[in-house]
């Protein structure tokens, strides 16, 4: 009876997400069902049978979905089975078409369901079908309360080890944060806490007899895999994801089957063999819909493709994870334009209930007070307009903003195709050449260049250090393009904070570019220097080059070289002192004696600023 009630503890946990609905009324019906459910059960499902009403109603599938959750809960806690299997029928019928969590969940409930009614091997199934889901979703609360469950039955069937190892597994999903790295291990303690996971895992592995056909086997299998990988245990971590997949495949269990190739695959990297790491990485990719997963999996291909001299694989992987990067970025800029737009409408609301309290107050003060009623009456129509005037301003400043921001960034985004676009040229004349050892440093700049520029692109601000490598990868670039028929040097102030000061990103690059085209293209013993410097205040990034120079002791910005980057950096610094009140300073110096140039030096100054 005990663990009965643990189990409907974990299940009472999940009911945190059910009030997160679009329809008001629904919302409130599930809170009250929520606040009376302790004292009154039999109420509680009113509230619950109300609210799956109006839902169906709705024919809204996710708010079908969630208030089955919240009823199948209360009928769990009645005891009554045949109720919470009839009403999470719907969910199952439309697994494809509901929330993931709420899927997750629905085998959770069916898995106390099967423990009460059915047996311990009926409630297993349906928890590891639960942990399926969870693993899909990323959901770390809805593991660490399946594996919670998981360990109470094996508890309950007195296997200790298997018990010690689900608690274990609960214990690291519950404190595993939603960013951290999917190869990393949530452990404090380094190589020690991983031996000791070693150690649990072995233990509950020798407790299975049939490991063959075992989908607990299969799980301690790919997790053993995983700890022998950060053991440095290669070949035992190899060995042990195979035994998974074949595990996998013969029982039709889906848990960790990407992640267990993509193991193998980095065991295989780390051992040199290169064509079998391929192929495993390449099923963990086909075999995810997750892009962060294939992000990382993408990764590792293309260090795989480097290992073994296909560069050309290696340069369409870089393409294929920048492609995943962009809708990585995508979701998260439609997301942040979602959240504000959320905020927008709260303050909306807000202001109008602003409105109605100080209508109230002026309906109140007229009743009060007949002599006032001109007075009163006067002082809620300017209030009134005085509000709306606010409010409209209010709008159009944030609309201003919020327009020169998705400006600045599109401007961003047409900029760094043009900058590749030079690059690309670049690795495809060297490849012609069949310049290998070229090639290869080509590539392995630019990886570094492309990797600094889709980073900062999203960025308002870059400290100084990272603008400082992102122009020595470029000028290292061009160098190989140029057959090092230039110098340069770029260096920061020792009085100059790099690390912790910042300016836009992208913004001297494009004149570094003029400076090779347009400066010592052609120049025999070529020198470009990159300077960047504190100055009362002022942050100034000097670009001097011994080139042609311009026919003008003195130019503006308008005299330079009308090259995209250019024309775009101006419409940013433009952008930047309307949006951010950040003033741009642009200076060009050059000499031209009419036949032979003297350089040119561009003066970027920038206002201090942290970040």
């Amino acid at each position: 009876m005990k663990l009965w009630l643990l189990i409907a503890f974990s299940l009472l946990l999940t009911r945190a997400s059910w009030a997160q609905n679009p329809y008001p009324e629904i919302d409130s019906l599930l809170i009250r069902a929520e606040e009376t459910y302790q004292v009154n059960l039999d109420t509680a499902l009113v509230y619950a049978n109300k609210a799956y009403q109006l839902a169906l109603a709705s024919r809204d599938t996710n708010t079908i979905a969630k208030t089955i959750v919240a009823k199948s809960f209360y009928h769990f806690t009645r005891d009554e089975p045949e109720e919470v299997e009839k009403v999470l029928r719907f969910i199952f019928e439309n697994k494809d078409r509901v929330p993931i969590s709420n899927l997750g969940q629905a085998y959770n409930h069916m898995g106390g369901i099967y423990y009460r009614h059915k047996g311990m091997e009926d409630a297993l199934r349906m928890y590891f079908k639960a942990v399926e889901i969870h693993e899909k979703a990323g959901n770390s609360a809805g593991l660490a309360r399946t594996y919670l469950n998981l360990g109470m039955i094996y508890r309950k069937l007195e296997k200790d080890e298997l018990a010690e190892y689900f608690y274990e597994k609960s214990s690291q999903s519950a404190s595993h944060n939603k960013n951290v790295n999917i190869h990393d291990l949530s452990d404090t303690e380094g190589l020690t806490g991983a031996r000791k996971q070693l150690q649990v895992t072995n233990e509950a592995l020798a407790k299975i007899e049939d490991r063959e056909n075992s989908v607990l086997a299969a799980v301690l299998y790919s997790d053993r895999c995983n700890i022998h990988l950060d053991l440095g245990n290669y070949a035992q971590a190899i060995s042990d994801g195979e035994k998974a997949l074949s595990i996998m495949e013969e029982v039709n269990f889906g848990t960790n089957y990407q992640l267990t190739h993509y193991y193998i695959g980095t065991a295989c990297l780390r051992l040199g063999q290169f064509e079998k790491a391929k192929y495993h990485l390449n099923q963990a990719i086909e075999s995810t819909n997750i892009l962060k997963f294939k992000a990382q999996f993408y990764q590792q291909l293309i260090e795989t493709h480097v290992g073994s001299g296909d560069y050309p694989a290696a340069f369409l992987a870089s393409t294929q994870l920048s492609t995943i990067k962009d809708s990585i970025n995508t979701i998260q800029e439609n997301d942040r334009i979602a959240a504000i737009t959320a905020q927008f409408e709260t303050e909306k609301q807000a202001q109008e209930i602003e409105i109605l309290e100080g209508d109230n107050q002026l309906k109140a003060a007229q009743l009060k007070n007949q002599k006032n009623i001109l007075f009163a009456t006067i002082t809620g129509v300017v209030l009134l307009l005085t509000l709306l005037f606010f409010a409209y301003k209010n709008h159009k400043i944030k609309q201003n903003l919020q327009f020169s921001e998705l400006t600045q960034k599109l401007l961003l985004m047409q900029l760094n195709p043009h900058f590749l676009f030079n690059a690309l040229n670049g690795i495809q004349y060297f490849i012609k050449k069949n310049d290998t050892k070229k090639s290869t440093r080509y590539i392995t700049n630019f990886s570094g260049l492309m990797r600094n520029i889709l980073e900062n692109s999203v960025e308002k601000f870059i400290s100084i250090k990272e603008d400082h490598d992102t122009i020595s990868d470029f000028l290292a670039l061009q160098q190989l393009v140029h057959n090092n028929s230039f110098e340069y040097q770029v260096e920061i102030d020792e009085n100059l904070d790099g690390a912790n000061t910042a300016i836009p990103p992208m913004f001297t690059q494009p004149f570094v570019e003029n400076a090779i085209i347009h400066g010592v293209s052609g120049v025999s013993e070529g020198k470009i220097s990159v300077h960047y410097r504190l100055d009362n205040e002022r942050i100034r990034v000097e670009i001097i080059d011994n080139g042609k120079g311009i026919y003008s002791e003195k130019k503006n910005a308008n005299s330079l070289h009308k090259s995209m980057g250019t024309s775009i950096t101006k419409q940013r610094m433009e952008n930047l002192l309307k949006a951010e009140k950040y003033p741009v300073e642009l200076e060009i110096t050059s000499q031209h004696d009419g036949k032979d140039g003297q350089g040119t030096k561009i003066m970027l100054t920038f206002p201090l600023k942290y970040l």
